[in-house]
Formats: C-alpha cells, structure tokens, sequence
C-alpha cells in the first residue's frame, strides 16, 4: 500500500512539473504577445496623437497584462521621479522575464526613442519585427518542445515508481 501511495505521489509530482513548465512557456508567449501589442499601440501614439513620453508610458500601462503593466509603470515612474529615459528603461527591461535576446532588443529601442518622431517610430518597428519573429519562433517550437517536456516528465515518474515497486 505505501508503495502503491508512494508511486501515486512520484507520479503526481511529474505531473506537477510538467503543468509548471508548460504555464512558464505560456506567460512566455503571453509576454511576448502582450509587448508586441504595446510597441504597435506605441508606435501610432507617437505618429497620431504626439504625447509626451511619461504619459504615453502611463498610457501603454492600461489595459495590459501583469507584467506589461509593471514594465510601463516601472519606466513611467522612473521618468516622473526624475532618472533619464535611458535609465528608467533599462531598469523596467531588467526586470522582465524575458530571455537576453529578447531584453537586448528592448535595451536597444531606447536609443531609438530618444531621437525625433520618425527614429522612434523605426525603431519601434524594428523591435516590434524583431519581437513578432521571436514569437513566431516559440510557437513553432511549442509541439516539439511540449512532445519533449511530456516525455521528460512523465518518464523520469514512470522510472522512478518503476523502481520504488
């Protein structure tokens, strides 16, 4: 009987494993999504309506999810007590969890927005792009990666209850 819990719990903790790791890879893509978004809204904000940076900022905030929201409060904040574009972007970019690759395209839109309405908006666009295809790229990988994660999980709790019997 204690070996027949014992296998259940092994069991239940790969599942558990694979569920965490499969939530981790969808607030991945989510993020990612919800950037894209904010970039794009971005963009026509600085072409359309010319506000100030603190308040397109705030705006961008809306709206968003979690960490989309916090990554634009961060910046806003940052500009409203004061720091330097550069600074308060860098420190919102930071604290993503998102890979370097994806923090370095977002590090370098900065440098992009502190120039007039038309570098901004190319560099926007070019990080929008850079972003979209990085997306593009997870999702094609989501069947293998999931095939993998599965395999993984389930046959490590397989082996284990295996063994424990």
């Amino acid at each position: 009987m204690t070996k027949l819990l014992g296998s259940l719990c092994v069991f239940a903790a790969g599942g558990m494993v694979w569920w965490f790791r499969r939530q981790e890879r969808q607030k991945k893509r989510r993020l990612l999504s919800d950037l894209i978004a904010a970039l794009g809204r971005m963009e026509t904000e600085i072409r359309l309506a010319r506000i100030p940076l603190p308040r397109l900022l705030k705006r961008l905030a809306e709206g968003r999810g979690e960490e989309t929201r916090a990554f634009f409060q961060d910046a806003f904040r940052g500009l409203e007590a004061g720091e330097t574009l550069a600074a308060a972007w860098n420190r919102a970019v930071e604290k993503l969890e998102l890979p370097n690759e994806d923090k370095q395209v977002l590090l370098t839109l900065q440098e992009t927005m502190q120039g007039d309405e038309t570098s901004a908006c190319k560099g926007i666009s070019l990080a929008r792009e850079k972003l979209q295809n990085r997306l593009k790229e997870l999702v094609n990988q989501r069947p293998e990666e999931e095939k993998r994660a599965t395999a993984l999980c389930f046959s490590a709790a397989a082996l284990v209850v295996i063994l424990l019997i």
